[in-house]
């Protein structure tokens, strides 16, 4: 593949027939990818919607990907993650894939890891084909105001401004920055902080740091990957955000954070990645040591919803702080 845009390297897979015909890895070595010792979540979640894109026709497209992360998944291993794609169900307008990823050695090489149902609709039953848009509801939830701000108006002064309004300074407290570099790039803005963690709100502008491949950027599969990757980037900051006092500065006060479930719903099978998108995250319940997370991304242009995040998340903190969560 021609040097292109970092998520669309990120969210490749490639066939492995020697395992089975629908048995698909990772491109791109993870150790080339974000995420440090263990594998980034984004990428699980992108690289599982794209192995089971491939086993549909082209003119099918994922709307939602249920997914749970079941083990811990490393980049140093030298095991290879295997995505293992079964075909639940195949019909005229719908599709069902489950991906099983494995990973390990010996005993444990067909140990699952990650699992995600991810179901496909054909493009011409959707409500942006004219065959049957008379047919259809197609409506969405307006994105939030943007306080007169546009991209280009968050300059890397204001970038900073905004994050050192932020409780601490540690990674996965704060929102991506687009002067971190990375996969996306992210311009906060309208941050809302609130005594009750329901009500707080981090909004982003967000676009694919570099132009996809001209040859890429027409593929709903790889935009919508690209989306997948795009959901998991510091969501669980949104719990920490909203609650600073438990929290603590730079998030001292955590001893284990991670995601345990994660759903996404594709509204528009047409998304760029590389297009302005307007993003809005919140929370709105903690207990038991697991925080609930919502999300729900927006066209900038058109101002149309294009995909809504639930995540389910594991957040711990240390026995004498006494968790409101």
């Amino acid at each position: 593949m021609a040097p292109g845009a970092p998520v669309e390297r990120y969210v490749a897979v490639q066939r492995l027939p020697d395992v089975g015909i629908d048995a698909f890895t990772n491109k791109e070595p993870f150790t080339r990818q974000p995420g440090g010792r263990a594998i980034f979540g984004g990428l699980l979640l992108a690289q599982a919607i794209s192995a089971a894109s491939a086993t549909v026709p082209t003119n099918f497209h994922v709307y939602s990907s249920h997914a749970t992360f079941i083990q811990p998944v490393t980049a140093t291993s030298k095991a290879k993650l295997v995505y293992r794609v079964e075909r639940i169900s195949d019909g005229r307008s719908f599709a069902t894939r489950l991906v099983c990823a494995t990973q390990g050695d010996g005993d444990r090489q067909d140990l699952c890891v990650f699992m995600a149902t991810v179901s496909f609709q054909r493009d011409d039953t959707g409500p942006s084909s004219s065959k049957t848009a008379a047919n259809v509801l197609d409506y969405g939830h307006p994105p939030p105001d943007t306080d007169g701000f546009g991209p280009d108006d968050i300059s890397e002064d204001l970038n900073r401004q905004i994050l050192a309004d932020f409780s601490g300074s540690d990674a996965l407290l704060r929102p991506p920055s687009f002067s971190e570099g990375g996969a996306f790039d992210w311009r906060p803005f309208g941050f809302k902080q609130a005594k009750d963690p329901w009500d707080c709100r981090v909004r982003s502008f967000v676009r694919s740091q570099e132009p996809l491949s001209h040859s890429i950027r027409s593929l709903p599969a790889v935009n919508l990957a690209a989306l997948a990757y795009l959901s998991d980037e510091s969501l669980i900051g949104i719990a920490m955000y909203a609650n600073p006092k438990q929290v603590g500065k730079g998030t001292r006060n955590i001893t284990m954070a991670a995601t345990l479930n994660h759903k996404i719903w594709f509204h528009d099978p047409h998304v760029k990645a590389d297009e302005w998108m307007v993003l809005e995250r919140s929370t709105s319940s903690g207990g038991n040591g697991r925080v609930l997370l919502h999300q729900q991304t927006w066209n900038l242009g058109t101002g149309r919803l294009i995909m809504t995040v639930e995540a389910e998340c594991l957040l711990r903190l240390k026995a004498d702080v006494g968790s409101k969560l």
